[in-house]
């Protein structure tokens, strides 16, 4: 939340990039861009291997929870214990890829913010908005050991993998 927030915040600045002091407020941008650049490598660096783990067991227990509820009596309460944490884990992964995923739509608009300025009234600034905007078109992308990126695909492949261990589980079982 933090990454996007920055993020926002940025886009606002350089949507306000005008007058005299444009130069130096350009200069203050990309120390700012450079800064949550560095919030999300440090971030990427300390939840790589949480972020690994936890999806893993998450789609392991979901299909297992799914399999074990087809194995006990409807509207039990362990029928329900069991819904409630199929949905708790469906909770839990939902909200770290929602989040990854906002954080790279939110940097993904940051170069479009910077053409939305007056930068055209100060030839001296061309350059370094061009050389500005082309770093920027790479959107901040939050990730588990680089294996896989946290966006909304990345949840539905998880709930995918659940569905495959709940069949798998429920042939052997059958």
């Amino acid at each position: 939340m933090i990454i996007g927030a920055q993020c926002d915040m940025l886009c606002d600045n350089l949507r306000n990039l005008k007058g005299e002091n444009i130069e130096e407020d350009l200069d203050k941008c990309v120390k700012h861009h450079k800064a949550i650049l560095e919030l999300s490598k440090k971030g990427n660096k300390f939840y790589n291997w949480i972020l690994l783990l936890q999806f893993f067991t998450s789609a392991v227990s979901l299909g297992f929870s799914m399999f074990l509820l087809t194995q006990v009596t409807p509207f039990t309460s362990e029928f329900f214990s069991f819904i409630v944490y199929g949905s708790a884990v469906v909770v839990e992964i939902f909200l770290y890829c929602w989040f990854g995923n906002e954080v790279e739509i939110k940097s993904s608009k940051i170069p479009y913010s910077v053409f939305q300025s007056d930068w055209t009234n100060s030839p001296q600034v061309h350059k370094n908005i061009v050389f500005f905007t082309i770093r920027t078109q790479r959107s901040i992308k939050l990730s588990a050991l680089n294996l896989f990126f946290l966006s909304l695909e990345t949840f539905k492949a998880i709930l995918r993998t659940a569905w495959s261990y709940f069949a798998v589980l429920l042939q052997v079982g059958s």
